[in-house]
């Protein structure tokens, strides 16, 4: 094998890769979603008011999930 075969194969066999893109949301809004209910469970468990907030994003996050 020649120089010129080598230098060929190293370069055909060279993949191009694109640049990492996003997670994809329904991803996210799953992690999202397991976040809230941890923090909901645990201000239940220790006998603490809830904030509504919390909960108006979980109903949100379970919209979504759930489509």
């Amino acid at each position: 094998m020649g120089n010129d075969e080598i230098a060929w194969r190293k370069n055909f066999l060279k993949v191009e890769k694109p640049p990492i893109g996003l997670v994809p949301k329904f991803v996210r809004d799953k992690e999202r979603y397991l976040e809230v209910c941890g923090a909901i469970s645990r201000y239940y468990e220790e006998g603490l008011e809830i904030p509504i907030g919390w909960v108006e994003e979980y109903n949100e996050l379970i919209n979504k999930i759930r489509k």
